[in-house]
Formats: C-alpha cells, structure tokens, sequence
C-alpha cells in the first residue's frame, strides 16, 4: 500500500502557508467525540483519539485519485453528547454539538472550503445525530460536502445493524461471540487504544473481567430488550435498550472484554473500519455518492433525539442521572 497522504494540522499553519492551500480542494477533518470516562483503564479522551486514529487511517486507504489532495486537520472537539454518566465526563447538550459544528462548517465555507469531514467514535445515536444535524444544515444552506464519517462507515458495515462480530469477527484471534455486549472500553476500544497510544492505557486491562449490559440484567433480575440480531432496533426496543444502558453505565465503565484486547487486534479493526470509511469517502469526493447515503440508518429518527423537547422528555422518562450535567 502506497504511503498515506500527510495532515497539516491547522494550528500549526502561518497566514502565508494558509493562503496558499488551494481550499476549494483541500479536506479538513475534524473529530467530535466527548470526554469520558472508559472503564478504570482507558484515557478520558478515549473516543477522540479513537476518531482522530480512524481519520488518519482512512487517509491510507483513500482512493489515488484523492491523494493529491491537501488536507487539513483541526484540533478534536469534545462538545459531544451522551456519555458515561460518571464523575470525569464532561456533558453537552445535542443542541450545543450542533451549533458548534454548524458554526464552524458556516466558517469554514465562507473561507471557500468544500470538503468537511467529521471523524468520531462515539457510538450513542443522540451523538452522532447532532453531527448529521449539523452536516445536513451547512450542506443545504452553503453547497458544500460536510459528511459525518462514522454515520457513513455504520451505513456501510452491516446494513445498519449493531453486530460488531458481523464485522470484526472475521479477524484472526477472535470469534463473533468475543464481540457480545462489546459497547464501551471493552475489546474493541482497548485494542485501538493499545495500537494508538499504548502509553495512556493502564497495563491493570489485562485483568478486567468481562461486563455486560446484559450480565448485569441478569444479576439485576431486570428484564432483557429483545430485538432481530443484526438489525435497527424498533423505537420500543431502542428505548429499552437504552434505558438498560443509561442506568447500567450509572454503576459501571466500560462494557465488553478488555482483557481479551491487543494493539495487533487493534490495527486490524482500524483498517477494516477506515477501509470502508475510505471507500466511502472516496464516492463523497467524487460527487457519485447521492446526498441521502450520507447518513446513519438512524437519520430518520433524528428528531427524537436531537430536538431539545424530545431530549427533555427523553431524558425524564429514562431517569438519566445527573451527575455529570
């Protein structure tokens, strides 16, 4: 594989570097994830490391022809919504992400920029709605291409499902079933962290049990959400879903098996996720792929999530713990 274009990152750039980048076809990336806290053994900024990891990585795998490109990278942004609802998140509101990004994409296009793209990894529908949000209005109101990368790579994983072994378990070392309940700092993040910065991981992961959403239903005597393995979930099935999660994370941190997790594993899940990012990216810079296949299967509920009464009502009827915001 030929070597991966290289990032200038913007907030090393002088007025006389900056005005010679030719905007019109330059990529700036930018990561949205939140501040929060990863199990006992992962770094706070976990997802946005996570998200700047899959961008630069689907640089590697970016079509030759987008190679010449110049592209840009913005420092992450963690005015994000839903995390860990525990002491060391930091909490915004749907309507705070979406009025950052639109900000900044309104900026940016005034400044002739018409490839934005905004790179994340964190996994909560409300999250990753307000990003779509925020795209969907700077596109439609200015003509350029501001695209959620982690919207795209959901809708080219597996139908839109939430199955990581769908995915992932194809991967030497592990089986569909290493990937059950694997939500939040469990195998998959720990293994990209492990690639990304092993410095910042506590070397205690290797002894962490294995902890699920659905282990704790069962300890709790609480009763299961069910749903079609492999598919969207209905909205009766999300909201129990996530109301299983949102007090589950209120006692626990992180979700899944980390102690199964290497930095090998974690290369292999970054490539094969930034090569379906890049694949889409590449139709998106063509102008080939339709608008509507921007975004998440989700995108047809975003009103139930990112509407500000919706997530007031949201928010009272799952009882979500005010401990962070």
């Amino acid at each position: 594989m030929p070597d991966a274009p290289s990032w200038i990152r913007w907030e090393t750039l002088t007025k006389r570097q900056f005005d010679a980048i030719d905007r019109e076809n330059a990529v700036v990336f930018v990561t949205c994830s939140p501040m929060e806290v990863h199990g006992p053994h992962l770094p706070l900024g976990a997802d946005c490391l996570e998200g700047e990891g899959l961008a630069e990585r689907t640089l590697r795998f970016l079509p030759e022809r987008h190679r010449g490109r110049t592209f840009l990278k913005l420092p992450f942004v963690w005015a994000a919504c839903d995390g860990v609802p525990q002491p060391g998140t930091i909490a915004f509101r749907p309507s705070t992400t979406i009025a950052f990004l639109e900000d900044m994409g309104r900026s940016l296009a005034l400044q002739g920029f018409r490839n934005v793209m905004v790179s994340n990894f964190h996994g909560s529908p409300r999250h990753f709605l307000a990003i779509e949000t925020a795209c969907e209005r700077v596109t439609r109101e200015y003509g350029i291409r501001m695209v959620s990368v982690f919207s795209l790579m959901l809708s080219r994983l597996n139908g839109g499902g939430s199955e990581l072994g769908d995915v992932l378990g194809h991967l030497p070392g592990v089986t569909k079933d290493d990937f059950k309940g694997d939500t939040h700092a469990g195998l998959v993040e720990t293994s990209q962290l492990l690639a990304l910065h092993p410095e910042w991981v506590d070397p205690a992961y290797d002894s962490l049990p294995r902890r699920t959403v659905d282990l704790w239903l069962e300890e709790t005597g609480r009763e299961r959400p069910s749903g079609e393995r492999g598919k969207p979930a209905s909205i009766p099935q999300m909201v129990k879903g996530f109301k299983a999660g949102i007090h589950y994370f209120a006692e626990e941190s992180y979700a899944g098996a980390p102690a199964k997790a290497s930095a090998e594993l974690g290369e292999q899940i970054l490539d094969t996720l930034a090569e379906r990012a890049a694949d889409a990216l590449g139709e998106v810079l063509d102008g080939t792929l339709p608008q509507e296949q921007w975004h998440s299967p989700f995108w047809k509920l975003r009103h139930i999530f990112v509407n500000p009464a919706a997530v007031r009502f949201f928010n009272w009827v799952m009882d979500v713990p005010k401990t962070v915001g």
